[in-house]
């Protein structure tokens, strides 16, 4: 027996449905779409990002601090956390308390680490909330910004309670670590908090 299978009619083309694709009016209107949600969407991205590297910055400060304050006690030596200002960058540093006599060798020696770019320390000229760590005049430029801690983990004395205070290189927001009793408790705080 034979069967015959009947197989599907063929399909007629038509040339309209041969043509596959897009206008010129649909990728315009699409790329509008697209540029006017990006342009409400960018400010709050580049505010995110900017407000997450100081997040960082902070963060690292703090645990800067700790290290420097940890180290001293583990060794019963006085140790230092170290701050500055590059012309691109902030770095930090932390290292056993330097010798009486200081040079620029020493200071360009030291174990430097650099914080996100985008976000720099306030320096102690500008206006409220600004780093109150004690500044060293002897250092060559650019301004180097240091916290002591004694053996016991305490700050060395009264100069070295105070505060680093970060700021985007774009935005207004502030965040800042501070030192706030004399056993070396610390807090981080931002904006008009560091004030406190």
């Amino acid at each position: 027996m034979i069967r015959i299978v009947k197989g599907y009619p063929k399909r007629r083309h038509d040339r309209r449905s041969a043509i596959i694709g897009f206008t010129l009016i649909e990728v315009l209107v699409v790329m509008a779409m697209i540029g006017i949600l990006s342009a409400i969407a960018a400010p709050s991205w580049l505010g995110f990002v900017n407000n997450q590297r100081l997040n960082s910055a902070q963060s690292q400060a703090l645990s800067t601090l700790r290290l420097a304050q940890s180290n001293a006690k583990r060794t019963q030596v006085m140790w230092q956390a170290t701050f500055r200002n590059m012309p691109n960058f902030a770095q930090y540093a932390v290292h056993q308390a330097p010798p009486s006599s200081m040079t620029k060798a020493y200071w360009d020696n030291l174990p430097w680490q650099n914080f996100d770019e985008g976000v720099r320390i306030v320096e102690n000229t500008e206006a409220q909330p600004r780093t109150t760590f004690t500044q060293l005049t002897a250092v060559p430029d650019p301004n180097v910004y240091r916290v002591q801690f004694k053996s016991q983990g305490n700050p060395n004395g009264l100069g070295e309670m105070g505060r680093i205070t970060f700021v985007g290189r774009s935005g207004d927001r502030k965040k800042c670590v501070i030192i706030s009793t004399l056993l070396g408790a610390m807090r981080q705080a931002e904006n008009s908090d560091c004030n406190q």
